[in-house]
């Protein structure tokens, strides 16, 4: 069969923010969710001692209040 894939797919089931968020984190590296976990993996079992990138981290939100401290301030 000419569609059929190489390897079975596997089933990987987050929560609906976190996938949204590991979609855009991968995004903006200039990858997919397929290669960082196929590289996560790799890891993992030690077939490599690099993970896959990452952007960088943002600081938290701040709250509300710490926003009005920082006015007040």
């Amino acid at each position: 069969m000419p569609n059929k894939h190489k390897n079975a797919s596997v089933v990987c089931r987050p929560d609906r923010e976190l996938h949204q968020r590991a979609k855009e984190a991968v995004a903006a590296v200039g990858s997919d969710m397929n290669a960082h976990i196929i590289g996560f993996l790799r890891w993992l079992v030690g077939d490599t001692d690099e993970l896959p990138a990452r952007p960088p981290s943002h600081p938290p939100e701040a709250s509300a209040d710490q926003k009005a401290d920082s006015i007040v301030s």
